[in-house]
């Protein structure tokens, strides 16, 4: 699957309107016109981390197409009240709201039927550190640790001073797993070779939490 992340803020009080707001138009036809497999919302201190994957084959007229629909434009007006920009100063479009994926690793074949669930992490990043950040992530996966701990797939995504870090990853305790490795590349090996990653983060633990979920059946 081809995977979109955006950014934004929102009030952690407004998930149950938010998550009803997805129900509805996720019940249309319109995810699957587009090619949409799979929509996460996640939260972290007020940061909402929007994860979309696609078919690799998604129809991108189809995306054009449906663009234009009122049930498009109708969401991001019931919206506005409890989704903002990340950055309203920068702010133009939608477009903006978009990260950038700069790693992306994933241990076996894609698209072999197993099931995988999502675990998302936050940290501050200068965009500057990408290259020693991604070569960090080569080196730790490489050694074959990410996939012996059920992580199938991780990848990375950049938003202004943000790094999304999604790991994806089967069995039963796969997420304690993806959450204690990623604690441990973030807040051990990656910042102590990087001092120019803001210590601070969203989170104490940089963990943001799943609060919408669908799947295309």
């Amino acid at each position: 699957m081809r995977s979109m992340v955006t950014v934004s803020k929102m009030d952690e009080r407004s998930i149950p309107e938010i998550s009803t707001l997805f129900t509805a138009f996720d019940s249309t036809e319109i995810p699957e016109l587009i090619g949409l497999r799979r929509r996460q919302l996640f939260v972290c201190d007020g940061v909402q981390i929007h994860l979309y994957d696609f078919a690799d084959q998604a129809d991108k007229a189809a995306l054009m197409k449906v663009k234009g629909d009122p049930r498009m434009a109708r969401l991001s007006a019931d919206l506005e009240p409890y989704v903002s920009p990340y950055e309203p100063e920068t702010w133009n479009s939608p477009a903006d709201s978009a990260a950038f994926s700069f790693y992306d690793w994933e241990d076996g074949p894609a698209g072999d039927g197993t099931r995988t669930d999502t675990t998302v992490t936050l940290t501050r990043m200068d965009q500057d550190a990408i290259p020693a950040v991604t070569s960090v992530f080569q080196e730790f996966d490489a050694t074959g640790g990410a996939g012996a701990a059920g992580t199938r797939r991780r990848q990375l995504f950049a938003y202004n001073d943000l790094c999304v870090h999604i790991q994806d990853h089967v069995g039963p305790d796969g997420g304690d797993i993806a959450r204690k490795a990623a604690a441990e590349l973030w807040f051990g090996k990656v910042v102590e070779a990087l001092p120019r990653l803001a210590p601070e983060g969203p989170a104490p633990d940089g963990h943001a939490s799943r609060f919408y979920g669908w799947e295309a059946p």
